[in-house]
């Protein structure tokens, strides 16, 4: 869960999610790192998860509202019960901001032409998780202090951490340690 994005991996599993997980060890405030630190990271990463082919050129005031909305996401994820009202801004202004394809099925999109128009495009990827993901499999990582959100896909909804090999592999040499302490 460093700083780099060498051999990135979709840890959430859609782009919302992983924009979520920007932030490492979100829960632990020593070890904490927001890999969105300057506009051209933010740049990158959008690149990096698909959601469009080339870089944008981003002002910082686009990075802070990507940033802010990245915090609303991580609240409504895990508040139990979710509190969705901090959404209902962000999507007013994508609506705003988005088109209507003349095509079904019925799905307003918001094409990255600009940098003005990444909220906005993940707003509505959002939205878009939020009103049809499985929401129920979306979980945050059980690994001390970690704080990274996925959707679950096992058959018996047993996934406990972001990675096996990262906060898993941590819980069982953790483990491992106790018992051979005892």
């Amino acid at each position: 869960m460093g700083g780099h994005w060498d051999g990135y991996d979709s840890i959430g599993g859609s782009v919302p999610l992983d924009l979520v997980n920007t932030v490492s060890w979100r829960r632990d405030p020593a070890r904490r790192e927001d890999r969105l630190s300057t506009p051209e990271r933010l740049s990158e990463w959008v690149v990096l998860v698909g959601a469009n082919t080339e870089r944008l050129e981003i002002s910082e005031a686009v990075l802070e509202t990507v940033k802010a909305f990245r915090e609303t996401l991580y609240r409504v994820l895990v508040s139990d019960p979710p509190d969705v009202t901090a959404l209902r801004k962000p999507l007013i202004e994508a609506y705003r901001h988005a088109s209507l394809p003349r095509s079904l099925p019925l799905r307003w999109v918001v094409p990255l032409e600009s940098d003005g128009a990444l909220p906005h495009f993940l707003a509505l990827a959002a939205e878009d998780l939020l009103r049809t993901g499985d929401l129920e499999r979306i979980r945050e990582c059980e690994g001390p202090g970690c704080g990274w959100v996925f959707t679950d896909h096992t058959r018996n909804r047993s996934r406990r951490w972001c990675s096996s090999s990262d906060c898993g592999n941590r819980a069982r040499a953790k483990r491992h340690y106790d018992k051979t302490r005892n």
